[in-house]
């Protein structure tokens, strides 16, 4: 595929500190790199642009006002200081608030504010499938990038990636958060990185199929459940993307032929992935509008469809890793900022 296109950010100093390790990281990572491929395939090469973001209002939109521009990258790795971090941290999912307990550097203080009015985005990579042993250093899994300029950045790119007509999904993103110098040195954060962007690029061991899933409520929160017909077990309705189809585009075609409703989708929750029949199932749950009609069932794919309160947490027959994804509905996508 030639060389990738890897855009790397990091921000200026904030706060009480006279320095930022992201900032030191993500210009000393300028170039050409050839970053292992933790899936056994060659190694991949990749040529990193950095940029430095203010810790502002303005440095939370740069990277998606590019995106809307038309700037496009193969992948985007943004990175953030933890001052209570000891291993790095990779982020999973940006809410949608902003409460910052100190003044950004435009001397913002914003209180339990929504960023916008879309609501909780998660990247499109799950990060339980990533095998440790592939990293120089351990590593904590975060749903909770916090409620500062770095989540809201996050947030702002994550959705601007999701704007535009990907197929099936958009270019991988994340945000690494990074503990200070003196807990973990550059050295080992720039090399932590560059083994973030080969995971993020890395060749699947099984052939992937991409699966929408849709997260779709009800006025009093109850989750529309579909019951599959050749297992019986409960599932967020949806299916396969066909080749060359946005997720988006996918979302909405399920949802019309297999339960006639008519709905919008509106943005990537999370995404989970399993196997099945040697092939690499990728569920990407994707939030909806509310339908104005009643499900329609086909017979041939679901026996029934219910209303489900996720804060119940019954013990059903799940699909796959249906029944995770409940879970991660439950505790993290109930309650706004």
């Amino acid at each position: 595929m030639g060389t990738r296109r890897i855009l790397v950010t990091g921000f200026e100093p904030f706060g009480p500190h006279e320095s930022n390790p992201s900032q030191e990281v993500t210009l000393g990572l300028e170039g050409l790199h050839v970053v292992a491929d933790p899936n056994g395939g060659v190694g991949i090469e990749i040529e990193i642009t950095p940029r430095i973001l203010t810790v502002d209002r303005f440095g939370a939109i740069e990277t998606a006002e590019a995106l809307y521009s038309g700037e496009k990258w193969d992948a985007i790795l943004h990175m953030g200081l933890c001052e209570s971090c000891v291993l790095p941290r990779l982020e999973q999912r940006a809410q949608n608030c902003v409460n910052m307990r100190i003044p950004d550097n435009g001397g913002r203080m914003l209180k339990d504010t929504l960023v916008d009015e879309k609501g909780d985005i998660g990247c499109w990579i799950d990060l339980e499938m990533w095998d440790k042993n592939h990293f120089s250093s351990d590593y904590d899994i975060s749903f909770d990038a916090g409620t500062f300029v770095c989540n809201e950045t996050y947030y702002h790119t994550l959705h601007a990636l999701q704007s535009q007509l990907h197929k099936p999904i958009p270019p991988p993103c994340l945000f690494l958060h990074i503990p200070l110098a003196k807990r973990f040195d550059v050295k080992a954060a720039s090399q932590f990185a560059l083994e973030c962007i080969g995971a993020m690029l890395g060749s699947p061991q099984s052939p992937v199929v991409e699966v929408v899933a849709a997260l779709i409520r009800d006025d009093a929160g109850n989750v529309l459940l579909a019951q599959r017909e050749d297992d019986l077990t409960w599932e967020f309705p949806g299916g396969k993307c066909e080749k060359d189809e946005n997720w988006a585009v996918a979302m909405e075609r399920e949802l019309s032929e297999e339960l006639e409703l008519c709905v919008e989708a509106i943005r990537i929750i999370g995404t989970w992935e399993h196997f099945r029949d040697n092939k690499l199932l990728r569920i990407h749950l994707i939030a909806c509008t509310k339908p104005l009609e009643q499900p329609s069932i086909d017979p041939e794919v679901h026996r029934k469809v219910m209303w489900y309160d996720p804060l119940k947490l019954d013990d059903l027959n799940w699909t796959g890793r249906d029944g995770e994804m409940m879970e991660y509905i439950a505790k993290y996508n109930s309650v706004p900022c």
